[in-house]
């Protein structure tokens, strides 16, 4: 295979990396780079030693530079939105009882709340979970 045959290999497989983002057909569209290098410098002429120095550079780049890119482009999980809140500790802003909702402060917003037992006014509150947009409480014990 020519030159330009295998950089039309390494466009077609970036071209499917893009679309797919898995870290996969990039090695592949490096690989060809290197291999069209080769084939360039007339080091690899001929058709099986090409695919084989296709398949080792290819196996080398997902062994050993895979899992570090994985790594870096990894993201912190960072649990956003009102999840964030579960946890965090409040002051109930007005009564709430096991049929009827009541408001709670919460990191400085205001949000509707409903609790398996009656909280008053001014007690501290633990937020346990989420029910749609309200927070489900309960008494905090400390």
């Amino acid at each position: 295979m020519s030159a330009a045959q295998w950089i039309l290999i390494a466009v077609l497989c970036g071209v499917v990396e893009i679309l797919s983002a898995g870290f996969w057909f990039l090695w592949l569209s490096l690989s060809a780079l290197l291999v069209a290098a080769g084939v360039s410098l007339k080091w690899l002429v001929n058709l099986p030693a090409q695919l084989l120095v296709f398949a080792l550079i290819t196996l080398i780049f997902i062994v050993f530079t895979r899992p570090l890119v994985l790594k870096l482009v990894k993201s912190n999980n960072i649990i956003s939105n009102v999840n964030a809140l579960i946890g965090q500790h409040g002051i109930c802003t007005t009564r709430i009882s096991p049929l009827n909702y009541g408001q709670v402060k919460v990191n400085g917003e205001i949000w509707t709340a409903t609790a398996a037992e009656d909280i008053d006014i001014d007690v501290r509150i633990v937020v346990t979970g989420v029910d749609g947009v309200k927070l489900v409480v309960k008494k905090s014990i400390d």
